[in-house]
């Protein structure tokens, strides 16, 4: 057992330590706060308990002592937590009383530092925080303390004649506020000052200004949080060292509807391309129980994903066989994701797909005789009857092995699934599921759905739209994240 307190950097998912990101593969629960990127959480392995217990706007999903008290008992279950915090854990993270904490019951921990939007969040906006002849040193300052208040830990007057940089964290409630007492305590009207919200994100945005009218810029600007506030004369700096990132998809935001342990990558994937991605899972893998096949007896074992893959094989390991096993099996799949899948047991595919459906497996084995042979068929219940019919047309006895339902998260809710498509302009399917149960958490109506841009990885998904009255206005011709991505490019060029 052990506790590992784990600095998750300042928005950019890419930003993440190595050690962080090999700490989180190997974890058996996350313990993660508000504004964790989807990106960083998909790291735990998809069996990971996970759980949230984010504080944002003055209130908390649970209270600190009783965050405390869920590490040492999950500590004491036997097993490795990551405890996720944004930035950098002992900056303003209250890293310190849980490492405390766990010191106390005698729970091991380690620390494991991460980039603060402290230093990074200036840097993003083209500020350096230091600067020879400007500024030679940076303070940093929790705006939670009301800057208001007469008492507490901050000495306004010391603040106010700090000759360096001076960075508030968690200052977009009260920006106005720390102006006016930097200004009442005689830091000059004019000094430069700066507001960057979701630094190191395709979200960020940023205001240069002075004390005088910061206040008045980030309600013109309509600036909110998470947002950091920069103050001193390297502010200056940014307009000549600030570069907007050229990228082929900024400014547009995307809604990802893939399965919560397949949507951190392809959330990465298109932010790397500059597009924000707002990840709302639509489809949820319910592992179905199965009686296990014996395998000699089969001639084929194909795979249409890589969830049939994971559930099939995790299952078929764990009652003693191995990859030998196999070896009289040929295996066929469809896409690189599930080739890539198989590797990840040891056993490489005889043969892939060129057409990322069930056809393409038909048309792999058109030339094949089939007669007589046995073929293995593990996939979702309610998958298409394209390819059993084919192979049974061409001889060969079908045995389907469901392993998985695919069903609409517990958690999602017609409610927040229309309010996260009001924030984005496209809107992308990867299966034909995803988009029954978007149009089913709409109550069967479709007009905010029509109103998106929408996206399928295939005809398949794309007909599952049209059955539903819906247009797609992109069709990738590479059934994969990767097609998708070439058709929004292409479409945005």
């Amino acid at each position: 057992m052990k506790v590992y307190l784990i600095g998750a950097g300042p928005g950019d998912p890419e930003l993440i330590t190595v050690k962080a990101r090999r700490i989180l593969q190997e974890c058996d629960a996350v313990v993660y706060d508000d504004l964790i990127p989807v990106e960083i959480l998909g790291l735990a392995p998809p069996n990971a308990r996970r759980l949230y217990v984010g504080k944002r706007g003055g209130k908390d999903y649970m209270k600190q002592p009783q965050i405390n008290e869920l590490l040492v008992n999950l500590a004491r279950e036997g097993l490795t937590i990551a405890r996720v915090k944004g930035g950098d854990p002992c900056i303003f993270g209250r890293g310190g009383e849980e490492a405390l904490h766990l010191h106390e019951n005698g729970i091991p921990f380690e620390i494991v530092p991460g980039i603060s939007s402290a230093t990074a969040g200036p840097v993003a906006a083209g500020i350096p925080p230091t600067h020879r002849g400007m500024a030679a040193s940076v303070t940093f300052v929790t705006a939670h303390e009301d800057p208001a208040k007469e008492s507490g830990f901050l000495d306004w007057s010391l603040l106010a004649k700090e000759p360096g940089t001076i960075v508030f964290l968690m200052g977009a409630g009260r920006i106005s506020a720390i102006a006016d007492r930097l200004m009442d305590q005689g830091m000059s009207p004019e000094t430069p000052c700066a507001l960057v919200q979701e630094a190191t994100t395709p979200r960020q945005r940023h205001v240069v200004s002075t004390l005088s009218s910061v206040g008045a810029q980030a309600e013109r600007n309509r600036i909110g949080s998470p947002c950091i506030v920069v103050v001193g004369q390297v502010v200056t700096l940014s307009e000549r060292l600030y570069r907007e990132p050229d990228l082929p998809l900024s400014g547009m935001s995307v809604l990802i509807t893939r399965p919560d342990h397949l949507a951190a990558e392809t959330s990465a994937l298109f932010a790397s391309k500059g597009a924000r991605a707002v990840v709302y899972p639509l489809i949820e893998i319910s592992a179905v129980p199965f009686e296990l096949p014996d395998m000699s007896t089969y001639d084929m074992l194909i795979f249409t994903s890589q969830n049939a893959v994971g559930l099939f094989l995790e299952r078929y390991f764990a009652a003693g066989n191995d990859a030998r096993s196999l070896a009289g099996t040929e295996i066929f799949c469809i896409g690189p994701k599930t080739r890539a899948a198989l590797r990840g047991f040891g056993i490489v595919a005889d043969g892939m797909a060129a057409e990322f459906r069930a056809e393409g497996i038909v048309d792999l084995l058109k030339d094949r005789n089939l007669a007589g042979s046995r073929v293995c068929l593990p996939r979702a219940r309610g998958a298409r009857p394209v390819l059993v019919e084919a192979l049974a047309n061409k001889g060969a006895t079908v045995d389907e092995v469901i392993v998985y339902d695919t069903v609409i998260p517990g958690e999602a809710d017609a409610e927040s699934f229309a309010s996260a498509l009001d924030t984005v302009d496209t809107a992308v399917f990867t299966s034909p599921s995803g988009v029954r149960h978007a149009v089913a958490l709409l109550s069967g109506t479709t007009e905010r759905l029509a109103a998106k841009r929408l996206v399928a990885i295939g005809p398949v998904t794309a007909k599952a739209l049209e059955d539903c009255g819906l247009k797609p206005a992109l069709v990738a011709g590479e059934y994969t994240d990767e097609g998708i991505l070439k058709a929004l490019t292409g479409a945005s060029s």
